[in-house]
């Protein structure tokens, strides 16, 4: 009886155990820095950039296999037929000559590249190049992935701030229900201006639902872009999210800040490398190659002799040989122009790079001036509406303005604190962009 109940003591414990660790999974919460943590970890395309960097790793692992011999061995058996040769010419009868009957060897042969004109060694260099720019891409990748996250994390944000109005505001709703509803009770106003206070209400609670959605909508997206399972519960917590921001540095500074840290451009330089290796590819077409060997093997009939002999014997051989393929003095002129052209398409779209650059800092830089002058307009803007629903709602108070100036009053109150939110949720997201324009993100 006692085991029994020592058992189901702890089954019981167990099984709180197990629920408040579910509970505490549901209502588990992911900051900006975890939802980045795993998306990096997870994100689909930068693990295919992961793997297309390992795969140029791997290739330029190869290409420095090149330069080793290349060795061989071959072996072979033959049953031969006998040697007739026409001394006198094919319409005469020819001279029979027998010969072993059987044909067998052993050969080990090697050959190593001695001069290639530079291919190897510049095939090994634009490897290395492809690495980088490969690392690069990575890079970019994950950049782009830690904005994507950031703009949907200050999306949720700015629902929040709107739902957390529309909270106050259906308090203030109900408020003004209930006083209202006290007027027409006392014959002061009729049952329109109840129902009329009613319908705002109404619509903020319709609202303050389609938020709700939209959270759900954009935590859905944020989750697919980390690739969290599925399965499981995931949402966010924007606490901390908004900070204050602030510029350092003039538009030049700016600008060269950009141009050291943007992986575009640093791609686009490397491809110029790139492109100039292919020329000096291109030109050792005409040069020539030299390669080194040699072989070592055992066959069987001796054919240095005539007739051959029925003996085992042992050869080797060792060397170089040169080649210089002198049709490709005419025929390598228009690679060449072509390998020229290309260079300096790669010096135009470096140019181009660095343009978009400054361009965009430049864009960033008044985008974000702006929405810090738009927000202290609209710091005024929301004092007056505020001040104007404070009038009417006093003037209502006492009967001297419509419900339907109150309403439009408190529409334009809510109006001017929403824009508000908005903008300052801008100008959080436009001090974003422009730092990853920076490279800082």
């Amino acid at each position: 009886m006692v085991l029994t109940s020592v058992k189901y003591q702890l089954l019981l414990c167990a099984l709180f155990l197990s629920i408040q660790a579910f509970s505490q999974k549901d209502n588990h919460r992911f900051s900006l820095n975890d939802a980045i943590e795993i998306g990096m970890n997870n994100n689909k395309i930068l693990q295919i950039n992961s793997i297309n960097e390992q795969v140029a790793i791997t290739k330029e692992k190869d290409l420095k296999m090149e330069k080793l011999p290349d060795i061989d061995f071959k072996t072979g058996f033959k049953v031969l037929g006998n040697i007739r040769q026409f001394e006198s010419g094919f319409l005469h009868p020819a001279t029979k000559y027998e010969v072993p009957r059987e044909q067998y060897n052993f050969t080990l042969s090697a050959e190593i590249p001695i001069y290639l004109g530079g291919r190897l060694k510049n095939d090994e260099k634009k490897a290395e190049i492809e690495t980088e720019i490969s690392k690069l891409k990575t890079k970019k990748t994950g950049k782009d992935l830690r904005l994507e996250i950031i703009t949907g994390f200050l999306q949720v944000r700015h629902i929040e701030d709107q739902q957390e109005l529309l909270r106050e505001k259906m308090h203030e709703d109900s408020v003004n229900i209930h006083h209202i509803d006290a007027l027409r009770k006392n014959g002061v106003v009729t049952n329109n201006e109840v129902l009329r206070a009613k319908l705002q209400l109404s619509n903020h609670k319709m609202a303050f639902t389609e938020l709700d959605n939209q959270i759900a909508i954009v935590e859905h997206q944020i989750k697919t872009l980390i690739s969290f399972p599925e399965h499981e519960e995931f949402h966010i917590t924007t606490k901390g999210l908004i900070t204050d921001t602030e510029l350092f540095g003039f538009e030049e500074q700016l600008v060269e800040e950009a141009y050291d840290k943007n992986e575009a451009l640093e791609i686009a330089k490397k491809d110029i490398s790139i492109k100039n290796i292919e020329k000096k590819i291109v030109r050792a077409n005409q040069l020539p190659t030299i390669t080194g060997g040699g072989e070592y093997g055992y066959s069987y009939p001796n054919f240095m002799f005539f007739p051959p002999v029925a003996n085992l014997y042992r050869f080797g051989a060792v060397g170089f040989s040169v080649k210089v393929p002198l049709a490709n003095f005419y025929k390598n002129k228009e690679k060449m122009a072509i390998a020229s052209e290309k260079i300096n398409i790669a010096k135009l779209e470096v140019e181009e790079k660095e343009e978009q650059i400054r361009n965009d800092v430049f864009r960033a830089t008044r985008l974000y001036q702006e929405a810090i002058e738009k927000i202290e307009i609209a710091k005024e803007a929301m004092e007056q509406a505020k001040e104007n629903y404070r009038i009417v709602k006093l003037k209502y108070a006492n009967q001297l303005s419509l419900i339907t100036e109150l309403i439009d009053a408190d529409n334009a109150y809510l109006e001017a604190e929403s824009q508000m939110i908005s903008l300052q949720i801008n100008k959080q997201l436009k001090y974003y962009q422009l730092q990853y324009i920076l490279g800082n993100i």
